[in-house]
């Protein structure tokens, strides 16, 4: 794991020459932005939870297609012999697997937070009164766990699919996972994905903050848990 700081700027740099690292940042930015196009009357009736309500809504859309972006990254990185090739001159296939997770959610942590605060501008703009920014700062933060959860998920399936099939299933299966977060009471929720619904109904929630915490907690051990089976599982891959 001493290469580890090396395979992960390689994993930025590689990101960055083939424009991925665009939309993994943007597509959280633009995820804190539709709030800003959404008329007043269907924001919500609190300026601060019915941001967060679009921001969680743009981020079920974002965050699937950024696991779907892990899972082909990985896959293609199987096809051409990179990893194969690593191998040969001793570099740990799990420690290019924790690169590529390290450099997504680098980049993960960048585009949520700057996704968070165009939504926390855009409720200040429509709140009356100023608001107490800590609920919402937390279930922001919270939702960085699903995030990595849906890169390791991505990693789990790009270790043994193709990049097309890989990139399908991750985007099918998160794409569902968060999906049912914005329909579900938020009372019902004690998944590894819930951290979500705490965003989405933040003026539901009777303790926001310790909520938020948990759930973040519950998807952070998730994402480690997939990081694990996909190194096992690219360790056993054929390349």
């Amino acid at each position: 794991m001493s290469r580890l700081p090396a395979l992960t700027r390689l994993a930025l740099r590689e990101l960055w020459i083939s424009l991925q690292l665009i939309p993994i940042i943007g597509l959280p930015i633009l995820a804190g932005l539709v709030v800003s196009v959404v008329p007043p009357e269907l924001a919500g009736l609190g300026a601060v939870a019915g941001a967060a309500h679009w921001l969680a809504i743009g981020l079920t859309v974002a965050l699937p297609i950024v696991g779907a972006m892990a899972a082909a990254t990985l896959a293609a990185e199987r096809g051409r012999g990179t990893l194969a090739w690593m191998a040969v001159r001793a570099v740990p296939r799990s420690a290019v697997v924790m690169a590529w997770f390290l450099a997504f959610a680098l980049l993960l942590v960048v585009g949520i937070a700057l996704g968070g605060v165009g939504t926390w501008l855009a409720a200040l703009e429509r709140a009356e009164a100023s608001p107490d920014p800590g609920p919402f700062v937390v279930a922001v933060a919270g939702t960085l766990g699903i995030g990595l959860l849906t890169v390791a998920l991505g990693l789990v399936v790009g270790s043994r699919l193709r990049p097309r099939r890989a990139a399908a299933v991750t985007a099918l299966v998160c794409g569902g996972a968060l999906a049912s977060t914005l329909v579900l009471p938020l009372a019902d929720h004690q998944l590894i994905t819930s951290g979500l619904a705490v965003l989405n109904g933040l003026d539901e929630s009777v303790r926001p903050i310790s909520s938020a915490v948990m759930l973040a907690g519950l998807s952070l051990a998730g994402a480690a848990s997939l990081l694990v089976i996909a190194a096992a599982g690219i360790e056993r891959a054929d390349l």
